[in-house]
């Protein structure tokens, strides 16, 4: 079983309402913790792609970016614990993203549609609700692990929304039945909003970029959604670093505005990130796409 799978149990989702934040915490790296235990494997992976990246790293190294790992579910299940009240009270008191959101705001201001990308890095799963509570309208384009995820993650989007708290988040599924991701992430950009989508994994439209000297598919294949939307695009790259004692903030970058600059640049602010901080590149536990 998958660790996403193993930490996001029907169990753990069940009784997860009424959860404080640290109790919801323990018990996500307590159970992330045994599964990796239980997967020696995946510990060797991790190892595997540093030194692929040639990355210089220690035990200590490991042991981190296996704990942002974990981190990542614990973000993520955070929304289900409580109301909307209690999520934006949250975000606010511990996510630092005004300026971003001000930024993001202009663009929209200016007339213009917004791609921003994302990497699997940090706390991504705070981005689109920090900007939600600045009232940006907002598209995400993303994949659900479980159909129960995915039906209680909209349920959670709507009383956000409806509680006036948060502007209006839209699912964008990308591989669900019956969906067309790429039209609907489209019509997105054309109606001047944000679309947020990640760009650090591999698709049939992904195009070889360098990280760290190497050679990897990546891109996402954005650049042939903004050849096929055809519109004014302001294009920018996020990242929401953890800074400890559940301190959050956004940084918020700029791309060129050719499609090809775009890929580049994006891979460039990623690998000084991961440079800043190596453990909280999610993708470190995973297959990399190597070319």
């Amino acid at each position: 079983m998958s660790l996403s799978r193993y930490i996001q149990s029907p169990e753990l989702l069940r009784n997860i309402s009424g959860s404080n934040p640290e109790e919801l915490k323990r018990e996500v790296l307590d159970r992330g913790k045994r599964w990796y235990s239980e997967n020696p494997g995946e510990v060797e992976l991790i190892t595997e792609n540093l030194r692929k990246l040639e990355i210089p790293f220690t035990a200590e190294l490991v042991e981190k970016i296996k704990i942002n790992v974990i981190l990542h579910y614990y973000e993520k299940l955070l929304p289900l614990c409580g109301g909307a009240d209690f999520y934006h009270s949250f975000l606010k008191k511990h996510v630092d993203c005004s300026d971003a959101a001000g930024i993001l705001r202009k663009s929209i201001e200016s007339g213009n549609g917004i791609l921003l990308t994302i990497a699997h890095f940090g706390a991504v799963e705070f981005l689109v609700p920090s900007l939600s509570t600045y009232k940006v309208p907002l598209n995400a384009a993303l994949r659900f692990t479980t159909e129960q995820f995915s039906r209680m993650a909209a349920q959670q989007s709507r009383h956000m929304e409806e509680s006036g708290l948060f502007g209006p988040i839209k699912f964008i599924e990308i591989g669900k039945p019956g969906t067309a991701a790429a039209l609907e992430m489209a019509a997105a950009i054309r109606r001047k909003e944000v679309l947020v989508s990640v760009f650090d994994e591999k698709t049939p439209y992904s195009k070889p970029v360098f990280l760290f000297g190497k050679k990897v598919y990546g891109g996402s294949g954005l650049d042939k959604l903004l050849a096929f939307t055809n519109a004014t695009v302001d294009l920018f790259t996020a990242f929401m670093i953890r800074d400890g004692n559940d301190s959050y903030k956004l940084e918020l970058f700029k791309l060129p505005p050719d499609r090809d600059g775009m890929l580049d640049m994006m891979y460039h602010h990623l690998e000084n990130m991961v440079r800043l901080a190596c453990e909280q590149w999610y993708f470190l536990h995973e297959e990399i796409p190597f070319v």
